[in-house]
């Protein structure tokens, strides 16, 4: 009887052990764009765990294998193993990153893995204009993410319908949105709109102002040209003023 019962709580022991999960996860993760991102895995320490062979993989990459004992691992991502835990860094996030990411291992004795659900926030890119024609106006939004669309508006007045826009694909995921206003009428200032078709929302609102005969655009982020351009205007006033000022003196003497 006692032979029986010791054999049975054995079998229970090593079935509770077999059981127990040798990895641990948070099953979803939100990258930065470009922002350095580490994955990780944490290693059950209940288990002393002869390790066999430990890696990284990617659900829709059959290739993709980052092993931290290798040194031909995919490249902007590097693997690393301590007793504690098993991570995989994503150097410079973009979109091509999103995928469900599995951290595999295998012991002598067990082996577990854990799959980590990856997405990507917004990636705001680089925004410039130029003057594309005598009243045409392009607005440019580069390696940006999610697609989206440019809405131009006038004030409250929206004018996207004298607009032209073209949406690229860059092979990081990233996409170059450009816009072609044919300015309708002689006022100065418009607005240019980034939104979002994934969110839908504005991910990005730049403000211009056409300088009448010139062409020159000004954004909200660069008001200094503008400075400048009122200061020059303000000086000339002054000394004609004071010209006009000394003539009246000089004349009444």
């Amino acid at each position: 009887m006692l032979v029986i019962l010791a054999f049975l709580t054995t079998l229970l022991i090593s079935g509770n052990t077999e059981d127990e999960k040798v990895l641990a996860a948070f099953p979803n993760q939100t990258m930065n764009c470009n922002e350095r991102t580490v994955l990780r895995c944490n290693i059950s320490k209940s288990m002393e765990l002869n390790i066999v062979k430990i890696f990284w993989k990617k659900q829709s990459e059959e290739g993709f294998k980052c092993d931290p004992t290798s040194s031909n691992n995919p490249p902007g991502f590097e693997c690393n193993y301590t007793r504690e835990a098993l991570t995989l860094t994503i150097l410079h996030p973009t979109p091509a990153n999103i995928d469900v990411y599995f951290c595999c291992i295998r012991a002598d004795s067990t082996h577990g893995s854990e799959k980590i659900n990856v997405s990507l926030g917004k990636c705001s890119g680089e925004f410039s204009t130029t003057m594309t024609g005598p009243r045409q106006m392009e607005c440019s939004f580069k390696s940006v993410y999610p697609d989206g669309i440019i809405n131009w508006f006038h004030y409250d007045r929206n004018v996207t319908s004298n607009s032209k826009i073209t949406s690229l694909k860059n092979s990081d995921g990233t996409f170059n949105i450009s816009s072609i206003l044919n300015i309708p009428d002689n006022e100065v200032r418009y607005n240019c709109s980034l939104w979002s078709i994934k969110n839908g929302r504005y991910l990005k609102d730049q403000e211009f102002e056409v300088e009448d005969g010139v062409g020159v655009v000004f954004g909200v982020g660069s008001r200094k040209g503008s400075s400048t351009s009122m200061q020059n205007c303000l000086s000339w006033t002054l000394l004609l003023l004071a010209v006009m000022f000394s003539l009246r003196t000089w004349l009444s003497l």
